[in-house]
């Protein structure tokens, strides 16, 4: 098929395409392709769906009305396999997938390789009806080396390349709760299914669909808990274990993760007396301003709720330098609880027997223990030190399985078939079966008979609501070992 896209392209270059021969983008016109260029009255286009359906992946509607190659995106040139672009004729029939982390972060590093195991190993087991999945990782950090854009916009613009121009049917990640909502209001008419890892905000919840059905299921997906459970937990945690801090402070970056979380701690915290400060912030300038500011009335505690581990390491840098902060506490969320904090802020070790923090529970149980088994085995890595990587390994599996659901059932992998079958995986009743490549085969064959079936995934539990698309899980409260390399879970607290 590689070789019959080729010739029938070139016998239109000169004519419909316009284009300059790179080998490169030939190659990531062919991934994906479920059908070769075999129609000669192809000569203009109305959008970039009309040339991906006549030519392949790869290509666009240009302004000229006719098709043209794409210009590769410098973000997303890292697949796996990795010749998945160079060599697309090993992978006739390829489903490829597009993934979104942020590569400065070690923690979304870590995401990513547990991307890359659950697709080595659904390929291992001979992938979809002898298809082999595939995975585009695209980076969304701020790097000037690719370009000036922001997080966020590095992230639209990245989504809008693997939708658009490789027609990818889902997106794991970003891990940012922005960051996903911008990406999935930027392409969500294109029928892509966005599945977070990390994205917690309340602001998630129905923000697709109000009320999903098996006919009109969302296309925002998670595996994380809602912040409704951690905002829940850490007021219950400050009451219970510190019940003399009654007036706290908390600085938040405003936006859908640090906003949401800020406000549900705060109805939460806010009674019997007990007061709560909030100081929002935007801009790295009134970030630091806001930490100063929430030291000057000396409360026990200042909670800092960030998406971005680079500002809790500020945070702490910040306050060690300050007096005020001498005999205050410190509360961090899910972001900070990964190795890069502890490196960034090692300058403020001193205030880590000051720091606790939340996020959700380290997974236990065969499940976790044979992903983690696997996990070091492939990168010398404990996955339980890395925040969110046991989750992004179950979305990867739940991709997957809503991919059986979608070609068995209906005829075509695509981001809508994808989210029915994600609503067949927590058949209540039904005896759990652990997220394992061994079980690939067993799920995706009752799915393709159109039989729900209750997964239990590396992450816990993933039992979603049908109404709202969401699970829920136990939170942890952290803290920093005694010889400041590690972080530490002290508490379980599960709102089930």
């Amino acid at each position: 098929m590689g070789f019959a896209w080729r010739h029938g392209l070139r016998a239109r270059e000169s004519k419909s395409l316009a284009l300059s021969r790179l080998a490169a983008l030939g190659a990531v016109a062919a991934i994906a392709m479920s059908c070769t260029l075999t129609r000669e009255d192809v000569t203009s286009c109305n959008k970039n769906a009309d040339c991906r359906t006549a030519f392949g992946a790869g290509l666009v509607c240009g302004a000229s009305g006719l098709c043209e190659r794409a210009p590769p995106s410098p973000r997303c040139t890292t697949t796996f396999p990795p010749d998945l672009l160079t060599r697309p004729k090993n992978y006739e029939g390829v489903i490829t997938i597009g993934a979104l982390m942020d590569r400065s972060v070690e923690t979304q590093r870590g995401r990513e390789d547990a991307i890359r195991l659950a697709t080595t190993q659904v390929n291992e087991e001979r992938g979809l009806d002898g298809r082999p999945f595939g995975i585009v990782f695209c980076d969304v950090a701020e790097n000037s080396q690719y370009d000036s854009l922001k997080r966020a916009d590095a992230a639209v613009a990245s989504a809008r390349y693997l939708a658009d121009v490789l027609g990818v049917p889902a997106i794991v990640g970003p891990s940012a709760s922005g960051d996903t909502i911008a990406v999935f209001d930027a392409i969500k008419e294109q029928g892509v299914l966005v599945i977070s890892p990390a994205a917690s905000s309340p602001a998630l919840t129905g923000h697709d669909v109000a009320t999903a059905t098996d006919q009109d299921p969302g296309l925002l997906w998670r595996t994380a808990t809602p912040d409704t459970v951690q905002g829940a937990a850490i007021a219950r945690h400050l009451t219970t274990s510190f019940p003399t801090a009654t007036n706290v402070v908390v600085v938040n970056e405003k936006g859908a993760y640090g906003t949401a979380l800020a406000d549900v701690f705060t109805a939460a915290f806010q009674k019997d007396g007990r007061t709560v400060r909030a100081i929002p912030y935007e801009t790295a300038s009134q970030r630091d301003a806001a930490i100063v500011d929430a030291a000057s009335t000396k409360p026990p505690f200042v909670l800092f709720f960030s998406s971005q581990t680079a500002d809790a390491v500020a945070f702490l840098n910040a306050a060690t330098s300050l007096a005020s902060y001498e005999n205050i506490s410190f509360f961090l969320t899910d972001s900070a609880a990964n190795p890069d904090l502890l490196s960034g802020a090692a300058g403020a070790a001193s205030l880590f027997p000051r720091v606790v923090g939340s996020r959700p529970a380290v997974p236990e149980g065969p499940t976790f223990e044979l992903f983690k088994t696997s996990y070091n085995a492939a990168f010398k890595k404990d996955p339980g030190a890395l925040a969110f990587v046991p989750h992004t390994y179950d979305a990867t599996w739940l991709v997957f399985y809503g991919a059986a659901w979608s070609l068995r059932q209906e005829k075509a992998v695509t981001g809508i078939g994808i989210a029915r079958g994600l609503r067949k995986l927590s058949a209540p009743g039904a005896a759990e079966i652990p997220i394992t490549p061994a079980n690939w085969t067993k799920v995706a064959d009752a799915l393709g008979a159109g039989t729900p079936v209750n997964v239990t995934g590396a992450s816990g539990k993933l039992d979603y609501d049908p109404v709202t698309e969401e699970t829920t899980g136990a939170i942890d409260i952290w803290k920093i070992s005694a010889d400041g390399k590690a972080i530490e879970s002290s508490t379980t607290i599960d709102p089930r």
